[in-house]
């Protein structure tokens, strides 16, 4: 592969022009080196967070992050702003996102009840009830947990079913299914870019919709 040129901020509109273009159908249609070096960098960092604790097994997938840093460079290049060097970019992006999701995860396990929450206090002096002592196997699933679970399942899929039937079905081909990017754009006749579009933007909204959910519980406390 050919090195990437560097700009210097004196390129004619041509040349940046054509520079956007070679940019983008390295992206689209020959993404090979850069695809590969991206999901060996992100498979490590992912690791290593998890590995430090920052992160569960489930908390973040590979593909995610890709698509996410694959659908900033497309919207940049769409722009018309060339890249001076995609792989750093999407190194750049993607370590991004896993930052994000170390932020999100750590806010959810601020969420969870400490085990030593006191749960009833017998007077000043009295006997101290915590979590911990009315908990007799902290990795057993309670009747409420199971309750809690299924309503969080229930509302995803009202969710879910609030996309459009294409946008719903890529998206659930990409991330449940964990089709090829390319296979999908193949079979709904629609270009790649378009695909990791889509379903950064789905997830982004199952997202925000998750998130209303949390917001109304924490109103409820008050």
């Amino acid at each position: 592969m050919a090195a990437e040129p560097s700009y210097n901020g004196h390129e004619s509109e041509q040349q940046l022009s054509d520079a956007v273009r070679a940019q983008l159908h390295q992206l689209r249609h020959e993404p090979g080196t850069l695809l590969e070096r991206l999901e060996s960098f992100v498979s490590y960092e992912i690791g290593r967070r998890i590995a430090m604790g920052q992160l569960g097994v489930t908390d973040v997938q590979r593909d995610e992050v890709v698509d996410h840093a694959f659908a900033s460079a497309l919207t940049r290049l769409q722009e018309g702003v060339p890249i001076r060097d995609l792989h750093t970019y999407l190194r750049s992006r993607a370590q991004d996102t896993i930052r994000r999701e170390v932020r999100r995860v750590a806010n959810e396990r601020v969420r969870l009840v400490s085990l030593d929450q006191i749960v009833y206090n017998e007077g000043d002096d009295g006997e101290q009830v915590t979590l911990a002592d009315i908990i007799p196997d902290t990795e057993s699933r309670t009747l409420e947990d199971a309750s809690i679970d299924a309503e969080t399942f229930g509302y995803l899929m009202e969710s879910l079913a609030g996309l459009p039937d294409r946008w719903r079905t890529i998206f659930l081909q990409r991330t449940i299914h964990g089709q090829n990017v390319f296979a999908i754009a193949e079979e709904h006749e629609i270009p790649v870019d378009e695909v990791r579009r889509i379903v950064v933007r789905s997830r982004d909204y199952l997202r925000d919709q998750m998130e209303n959910v949390h917001f109304a519980l924490d109103e409820d406390d008050f």
